[in-house]
């Protein structure tokens, strides 16, 4: 036991040494903000964050979300102490020459999006850009720059099937589309080869979308403008509800609004009032009240509750009070309770919404009024 000890101090003595004498350094990595650091892919810690190295280098990697990750390469000549002020994630532009190449990451083939555009990377990216007739170019980004690639075409493919067009607008940025691919192509002002016969549509968020066949013939310039798109704010009572034509549908609240290219119909909805149809048209006002018609409901109640109701000739029984009915003309019924004479009550639109009927007991010298109820005279009250 004694004799491990002392080859263990012995070896320990011999690895300090080593250090030393190859001049083993501490070394600590800060970063504003803190950073989570990784190596080979592995995290291993995370800022401020000191490490030994003898000789050689480590490669390391801050990363935090929403920030460029920064990669760190450290020998043992460095600074003992490594500050990084990391950046924010930022738009890496990239534009062609012509426009609407294809962008696509070449570590894993996805479809970054098509030229120009703007792209958030994390950190350093490979990608190719791809235009029909053009040759492919690869490219190396570096987050939060500005690229512009020039694309050279291919023999006799420009002059054959393309045409050199300027695209402006006076309303913003318009979005070019090509319709055959879905693509996205250019944002206005944008100068596009485009295709002779390709269909085009251009978009605007608040205006119609519009639609464009390029010819031979198309002129070198096209200035786009686009129909506004009618906006109608439904109003009326509050708490009301707005569904598409047929009900089932729900879109929102009153008040809403709506967005209108040709003509459409709606149903506005409330509990307590009839349901209607409303038309919007682009020849609308921008604000529509919309008026509900109350349902008017009516409740009957006796004194003392549970009268039967019927419709007057005491043949057709309703209900039992509390009842709710729906009064949209005048009406008549027949209340009978088992001790009780019958009374006749009249009912209109007009009336409250809750009417109370006092029942008075019958007579006791009376055995048949007793066990039916009776109606002792053919007045009839309305209320």
């Amino acid at each position: 036991m004694h004799s491990r000890l002392v080859k263990g101090l012995v070896r320990g003595l011999m690895l300090a040494a080593i250090g030393l004498g190859f001049g083993c350094s501490t070394f600590t990595l800060t970063s504003a903000p803190a950073a989570d650091i990784y190596e080979n892919d592995e995290k291993i810690g995370r800022t401020p964050y000191s490490f030994n190295l003898m000789s050689g280098e480590r490669t390391l990697q801050l990363r935090r979300y929403g920030y460029v990750e920064e990669q760190v390469v450290v020998s043992s000549l460095d600074k003992k102490r490594l500050h990084f002020d990391l950046q924010w994630i930022g738009k890496t532009r990239l534009d062609s020459q012509p426009p609407g190449a294809k962008v696509v990451r070449i570590a894993d083939g996805k479809e970054l999006g098509t030229t120009p555009c703007s792209l958030y990377l994390a950190s350093p990216d490979r990608v190719v850009l791809s235009l029909r007739g053009f040759h492919s170019v690869e490219r190396d980004l570096t987050p939060n720059r500005s690229y512009k690639v020039e694309l050279k075409s291919k023999s006799g493919f420009k002059s054959t099937f393309y045409k050199d067009i300027m695209f402006t607008s006076e309303q913003g940025s318009v979005q070019i589309y090509d319709r055959v691919a879905g693509e996205r192509i250019g944002i206005t002002p944008a100068r596009l080869n485009v295709e002779a016969g390709a269909a085009l549509e251009y978009r605007l968020p608040g205006y119609k979308s519009e639609f464009d066949l390029i010819s031979r013939n198309a002129p070198h310039r096209i200035q786009i403008k686009l129909q506004p798109v009618t906006r109608v704010t439904l109003t009326g009572p509050q708490g009301a509800e707005v569904y598409r034509a047929g009900g089932i549908e729900k879109l929102g609240t009153i008040p809403y609004v709506v967005e209108v290219e040709g003509s459409a119909m709606f149903e506005i909805k409330k509990e307590g009032f009839y349901d209607r149809s409303v038309a919007v048209a682009a020849s609308s006002p921008q604000r529509l009240q919309v008026e509900l018609k109350e349902i008017p409901y009516k409740t009957i109640q006796t004194d003392p509750p549970g009268g039967d109701v019927y419709r007057l000739g005491g043949l057709e029984k309703l209900g039992t009070a509390p009842f709710k009915t729906i009064v949209e003309g005048e009406r008549v019924f027949e209340i009978k309770k088992k001790g009780y004479e019958s009374s006749v009550v009249g009912m209109g639109p007009s009336s409250p919404k809750s009417l109370n009927v006092p029942l008075s007991p019958v007579q006791r010298d009376d055995p048949d009024a007793a066990a039916i109820g009776t109606l002792d005279s053919e007045s009839i009250e309305s209320f």
